[in-house]
């Protein structure tokens, strides 16, 4: 989960195309928008490309003019959501570092994230079987998380975190509670408080300025 300032994220070599209508960019927007609502509720594997054009009344031709297959389309609504709904930093109180404020505020707001948590889980189990979805959502998830480190990277010292620290373990730590959340929730097991579960992210973010155990 990101708990520092963000640097943008890395980007492929672009190569010069003429720039999308606005009309282009609103549909591509919606239809992300409906693929996600729709993953997450009938699950990716039993959603085909047929059924998101029917949903969004255009042919699947229209569809495949955005998106390259079904697993660009749920890479982009996964990435979509976690900018959304995660990356928003929140204003935390001042009598804290930055960090901990942040991680206490998005975890206290963990259930505004459930979507994104089930799309999650829907590309994790497509992953297991489909190569093509494992990369595509392995370049997704490393983009957010390779974005997040930079964060912490470049304020390790404004933030207090202990040199010591390895800030990717730490990156992967918070993520890693977030997406496994997903999984207990999917069966049926979530925090008793939102209140306890910020608590616990409060916790971890003020041990990351603490000197390491001997």
């Amino acid at each position: 989960m990101t708990t520092a300032p963000n640097t943008p994220r890395p980007r492929g070599p672009r190569t010069k195309q003429k720039p999308p209508s606005a009309k282009g960019v609103a549909t591509r927007a919606a239809l992300i928008e409906l693929a996600a609502e729709m993953f997450a509720e009938r699950g990716y594997l039993q959603t085909s490309i047929r059924d998101v054009a029917r949903e969004a009344s255009l042919t699947t031709g229209a569809i495949y003019g955005h998106f390259r297959n079904k697993a660009e389309l749920l890479a982009e609504a996964i990435s979509s959501r976690t900018d959304t709904l995660l990356e928003t930093l929140p204003r935390v109180r001042p009598d804290a570092p930055a960090h901990v404020g942040i991680l206490r505020s998005k975890s206290y707001d963990y259930s505004r994230r459930r979507s994104l948590r089930a799309l999650i889980l829907q590309g994790a189990a497509a992953a297991l079987t489909d190569e093509e979805t494992r990369d595509r959502l392995r370049d997704e998830q490393l983009a957010h998380i390779e974005s997040w480190i930079a964060g912490y990277e470049a304020t390790r010292t404004e933030l207090g975190i202990d040199p010591s620290v390895d800030l990717r373990s730490a990156v992967l730590y918070t993520w890693a509670a977030e997406v496994g959340l997903g999984v207990l929730e999917a069966v049926g097991i979530e925090p008793r408080t939102k209140r306890g579960w910020a608590d616990m992210a409060a916790r971890f973010g003020r041990a990351l300025t603490l000197p390491p155990e001997n």
